[in-house]
């Protein structure tokens, strides 16, 4: 079995093992980042009795150190290399962790959370440029796209596991010590975790992040049109996934679906993602990332069009799986996109400027979503939703542009 799991991944033979553990170190500082600021700093601040929006603080400004420091952190990585980089950003981590309950001030706290944010910020765009580096040309779609789902799974453990461990350490009020006080074994959880990331930052590649052969140029433009190409799309297509966050929990209650009915619904949309991922990498790779990306698109925003009409309850579970479909032929899609438009020099800080303009996306679409919910109805947000998926759509359906390949 293990040797048809090592078969099956994209990356080849004496190459799937750096790649694992990047994506490891990858998803174990995801799971610190989602478990501290979203499991454990809110429940640590009420047990202090200190307000609740000082978390919310230092959760945005952490995002927006890591959103803007992630093109700088890829020029690190290109410069220097992934190993000396990325075990100083995990270095800090684990000193900013350990920091933070101890934080005397709200003002320490957000500072402590953005330079949090900017020693995680080169993570991201090392390991997509070691995924596209160190996969054949005609995978690069699929490795590309694994990496973007292997996080998921340890942001659920850090939600769900990390929250819940928080509950229960500050549930007990018989304690008045200021080691309980601090967090205790959900704070001691975090730390090993980020020191065991800081360990497997070891492992990883010490030399500047090239390909090992020449490979077939990307489209002959300058990397200024094709970051103008890019950014936009990047922009609109995170923004338009984004802004459903904070009103799909009250549209579900009020349409009678529930929590048991939103947990069903996350079910279906993700579980048919992950279940198709790998056929939709391989069709990519056949057909080309523009059309499969096209085709993410428009099956996503048909499927977010459709909700807003207010259908029978079974049909959102249908329509949450042609969201997954959607979401499985848009993942590979984007990733071979833009992995075959970035040049090979300088590739890490691209892949920075990209993913900086899809942190913005993610960041801008709640504040859209709530806005359409409060002026123009609960549906509002769908139908926004479903437009800026066709609007991002219509750049890949025009006639073939330069900085465009197939």
């Amino acid at each position: 079995m293990l040797k048809r799991l090592q078969a099956s991944l994209p990356w080849g033979p004496g190459r799937n093992g750096l790649m694992l553990r990047a994506l490891l170190l990858l998803g174990l500082c995801e799971l610190v980042r989602t478990g501290l600021y979203v499991g454990f700093l809110p429940q640590q601040l009420a047990a202090e009795k200190l307000p609740l929006t000082a978390a919310g603080l230092a959760w945005t400004v952490h995002y927006g150190a890591d959103t803007l420091c992630r093109s700088p952190g890829g020029h690190l990585v290109e410069r220097f290399g992934l190993r000396p980089v990325l075990a100083v950003g995990a270095l800090v981590s684990v000193l900013t962790v350990f920091a933070m309950p101890f934080a005397p001030t709200t003002l320490a706290l957000v500072a402590l959370a953005a330079l949090h944010g900017a020693a995680i910020s080169p993570l991201w765009p090392a390991v997509m440029t070691l995924s596209s580096v160190l996969a054949p040309e005609d995978a690069q779609p699929r490795a590309v796209s694994l990496v973007s789902v292997a996080a998921g799974p340890f942001t659920g453990i850090g939600f769900l596991g990390i929250g819940a461990l928080a509950s229960v350490h500050f549930a007990d009020s018989n304690s008045a010590s200021r080691l309980h006080d601090i967090g205790g074994w959900p704070l001691a959880v975090l730390l090993a975790v980020q020191g065991l990331a800081f360990l497997l930052s070891f492992t990883l590649k010490a030399g500047p992040l090239r390909p090992d052969t020449p490979r077939r140029a990307a489209a002959p433009v300058s990397l200024r049109r094709t970051l103008a190409f890019l950014i936009p799309a990047a922009l609109v297509q995170t923004l338009a996934l984004s802004l459903l966050g904070p009103v799909i929990t009250p549209f579900t209650e009020h349409m009678g679906l529930g929590q048991w009915g939103l947990g069903g619904l996350l079910v279906a949309g993700a579980g048919t993602a992950y279940a198709l991922l790998g056929v939709t990498g391989r069709l990519t790779t056949r057909y080309g990332a523009r059309p499969m990306l096209t085709l993410g698109l428009l099956l996503a925003a048909a499927g977010l069009a459709l909700m807003a009409t207010m259908p029978p309850l079974w049909m959102y579970f249908v329509l949450a799986a042609v969201l997954g479909v959607g979401y499985a032929c848009l993942l590979p899609g984007w990733g071979g996109l833009v992995a075959g438009l970035l040049p090979q020099e300088g590739r890490a800080a691209s892949w920075g400027v990209v993913m900086t303009a899809e942190n913005v996306g993610m960041a801008s679409g709640p504040l859209l979503g709530t806005f359409a919910w409060d002026r123009l109805g609960m549906s509002a947000p769908f139908l926004v939703g479903a437009g800026l998926f066709v609007l991002t759509a219509s750049v890949y359906l025009w006639p073939r542009r330069a900085a465009a390949p197939e």
